[in-house]
């Protein structure tokens, strides 16, 4: 069973590596390419599109947004960095940690998307924005939800004389 947590491990730290660059050079050709290219996934496009559905004023949303982006960003190579570097004890909690935060933070995402699908409908065009991030947000939930459980579950089976060391 250890072997097979290992793996997961193993395999985790490349999915995270991924989604950071991934999201990075996404966020970069966004900047780098005007609009209307992939208009689609243009989350301030959509935060306007959307502020008389939802009620939110655009200037606070896209500063949460943004806030909530670069968080996000972090929080993958963070946890990508500590993925490699897991025989470390000091390494696995930094991975469950991060990735907890990662599950409040992704949870929020999902919440607002969640929200959004309700308050605008499945007849608008902003419904399939909606539904791509309300996908990409399920999906990264269940992902830190599953490494934050392999993460405690490692944790948890250290020796007590190695948590013990690490405490002092």
């Amino acid at each position: 069973m250890k072997t097979d947590k290992l793996l997961a491990i193993k395999i985790l730290r490349w999915v995270y590596l991924g989604i950071f660059l991934v999201g990075f050079f996404t966020v970069v050709l966004l900047h780098a390419v005007p609009k209307p290219f992939l208009d689609i996934v243009r989350v301030p496009t959509f935060i306007r599109a959307a502020e008389p559905y939802l009620g939110f004023p655009y200037d606070p949303s896209l500063l949460i947004y943004q806030i909530t982006l670069l968080s996000f960003l972090v929080i993958s190579l963070v946890d990508s960095i500590s993925l490699f570097f897991f025989s470390s004890n000091m390494m696995r909690k930094i991975s469950a940690y991060t990735s907890l935060l990662g599950v409040i933070l992704i949870g929020f995402a999902g919440v607002y998307f969640l929200y959004s699908l309700l308050a605008v409908g499945l007849s608008s065009a902003l419904t399939s924005t909606i539904l791509i991030y309300l996908t990409v947000s399920l999906l990264l939930l269940i992902l830190d939800i599953f490494t934050f459980r392999v993460d405690e579950d490692l944790i948890h089976h250290l020796p007590k004389q190695l948590l013990i060391s690490s405490k002092h």
